[in-house]
């Protein structure tokens, strides 16, 4: 065994083992495959074990690696702790940081600011970039993220998951829109011009109906950004699909109005809050997630 312990490798084994892969960890350590490689070899030659077998569903922890995890796993959470109050304008102050879409924190700013909700202490960091769904799990299982809300996530035990609501799907225009009444048929929703989110995540959740026509649109704009996605749609004659569950707040802020859409009638969208699974205990995230559902 070597004298010398490299520190820095602590949170390279947590991530393995949390991910059992490779790719995962070194994606959520924001450095290359080679890089990583390296530094588990340092860990396997300090402790002149594998520390990590290859099999079927990922990485397989040997029993040396089952034992340093929970010791490692408790000093990276230290260290993160020690950070975050280093970073805080006032001592004690408990940062959570939420990935959703711009729609959805506008929303929950509404509740907890609007209804005085907002839990003493807490600083809320919110992400709304897009992710793809692996991403997402990297981000909740190295604890960068500490609240995803948005579509299903395949089964994970490193996650625990909270649905917030089974919503419908309803259409999209401008108030005024001189061409589309009450409802919208397959037809004409296909003749329409559309504006559309730009989102990896987006087409992992879409009802078959329309993720089988969903490169068949004739989409004029895209954007990252729901807000603005739907600020072109007050501004336009194009159309968009938009979950129930935000039409309330959509309605308020927007000049826009609601569409049914028949063919839709029984197709839903799952929407989801994430936290990870060692978290699942933790009052200020189950407080956060409560505000948000309906």
């Amino acid at each position: 065994m070597n004298n010398k312990f490299d520190y820095n490798l602590i949170k390279t084994l947590v991530l393995i083992f949390e991910t059992k892969s490779m790719s995962k960890a070194a994606q959520a350590l924001g450095v290359s495959a080679p890089t990583l490689t390296y530094s588990i070899n340092k860990l396997r030659s300090y402790y002149s074990d594998p520390l990590f077998i290859k099999s079927t569903r990922g990485l397989k922890p040997t029993p040396l690696a089952n034992k340093l995890y929970p010791a490692f796993k408790k000093i990276d959470e230290d260290i993160s702790q020690s950070v975050m109050i280093s970073q805080d304008t006032s001592p004690g102050l408990y940062n959570i940081n939420v990935r959703t879409n711009t729609l959805m924190e506008s929303f929950l700013l509404d509740r907890l600011v609007n209804h005085h909700k907002l839990p003493a202490g807490l600083c809320l960091n919110f992400d709304s970039q897009t992710m793809q769904e692996e991403d997402r799990i990297t981000a909740l299982v190295s604890r960068e993220v500490d609240i995803d809300i948005g579509t299903a996530i395949r089964t994970n035990n490193s996650l625990f998951s909270v649905r917030i609501a089974q919503s419908r799907i309803v259409a999209l225009c401008r108030k005024d829109h001189p061409g589309i009444g009450a409802d919208l048929s397959f037809e004409q929703w296909m003749r329409e011009e559309h504006a559309a989110l730009k989102s990896a995540e987006l087409n992992s959740y879409l009802p078959e109906k329309l993720y089988s026509n969903a490169y068949q649109r004739n989409i004029r704009y895209r954007s990252q950004s729901l807000l603005n996605v739907l600020s072109c749609i007050e501004k336009t004659d194009y159309i968009m699909f938009l979950p129930e569950l935000l039409l309330k707040y959509t309605l308020r802020l927007f000049n826009v109005r609601a569409v049914y859409i028949p063919w839709m009638e029984k197709d839903t969208i799952d929407v989801h809050a994430y936290i990870h699974s060692k978290a699942k205990n933790d009052e200020k995230l189950l407080q956060i997630i409560e505000l948000v559902k309906p």
